[in-house]
C-alpha cells in the first residue's frame, strides 16, 4: 500500500522532532496536501502553456518537489492531466448542479446555472483551457476526457431545458439536444470572447442575456 506521506514517518509511539540541533525542521506534508499542490500547479501551467507546452519538470519546479515524486503520484503527463481534468470537472458540475437545484423555479434555475458556470471560470482562470479548449489536444485519453466534460455540460443543459417544458407536453428529445448543443457552443464562444475582453461583461449580465434568449426561444417548444 502506498504511503500517505512524501517520505517515511516516525514509528508508532514516537513524535517527529520540531528541531534538530536547534534548527527548525519543516513538517512533512501529507500526501493529500501534496497532491492538491501538484494539481493546483498543473491546472495553472496547463492553462497558461497548453498541454504540449507543459513538462513535468515545469510542474515539479512550481511545486518545489522532485520530478520522480510527480511521476510516483500520477505515472505520466497524461495521468497528471487526467487527474487535473477530473478534479475540475467534478468541481464545475457540482457548482452548476447545486445552483440549478437550489433555484426557486425553472426560469431562475436556468439563470443560476449560467451564473455559476461563468463565475467558476472567473474563480479558476486557467480552467477553461484545461477543460474545453479543443486546440490543446488532438487525440488520446486526455482529449477523450475533455470531450466527456463537454458532454456532461450538454446533459446538464438538456436537463434545464426539460425543466422548462410543461410536464404534460410530449418532449422531442432531438429538439432538446439541438437546443442543448447550441447553448453549450454559445457558452464556449462567450467564454473565449469574454477572456479576450478582459473578463467583461459580468457573469450576471451574460446569464441574464442568455436566459432571456433561451426562455423566449423555448416558447416554440412549449406549444
Amino acid at each position: 500500500m502506498t504511503s500517505t506521506t512524501d517520505s517515511p514517518v516516525p514509528a508508532t509511539g514516537t513524535a517527529a522532532p520540531d528541531a534538530v540541533g536547534g534548527v527548525p525542521v519543516k513538517r512533512r506534508r501529507d500526501r493529500a496536501a501534496r497532491e492538491r499542490e501538484i494539481l493546483d500547479a498543473a491546472e495553472r501551467i496547463f492553462g497558461e502553456r497548453g498541454y504540449q507546452g507543459t513538462s513535468m519538470d515545469d510542474i515539479a519546479a512550481a511545486v518545489g518537489v522532485s520530478k520522480p515524486l510527480v511521476y510516483q503520484y500520477y505515472g505520466s503527463k497524461d495521468g497528471l492531466f487526467l487527474a487535473c481534468l477530473s478534479r475540475l470537472r467534478a468541481q464545475l458540475l457540482d457548482t452548476v448542479s447545486d445552483a440549478v437545484l437550489a433555484a426557486a423555479d425553472p426560469e431562475q434555475a436556468m439563470y443560476a446555472g449560467f451564473v455559476a458556470w461563468f463565475t467558476f471560470l472567473d474563480e479558476h482562470p486557467s480552467a477553461w483551457s484545461v477543460m474545453v479548449d479543443e486546440g490543446m489536444l488532438a487525440a488520446g485519453p486526455a482529449a477523450q476526457a475533455a470531450d466527456e466534460v463537454r458532454a456532461e455540460f450538454v446533459a446538464l443543459i438538456a436537463m434545464m431545458v426539460r425543466l422548462n417544458l410543461p410536464a404534460d407536453h410530449p418532449h422531442d428529445e432531438e429538439e432538446i439536444q439541438i437546443v442543448a448543443q447550441s447553448v453549450s457552443g454559445a457558452t464556449e464562444r462567450l467564454a473565449i470572447w469574454r477572456t479576450r475582453n478582459g473578463g467583461t461583461p459580468t457573469p450576471e449580465k451574460l446569464a441574464a442575456t442568455l436566459q432571456r434568449l433561451l426562455w423566449q426561444g423555448l416558447d416554440s417548444l412549449r406549444g
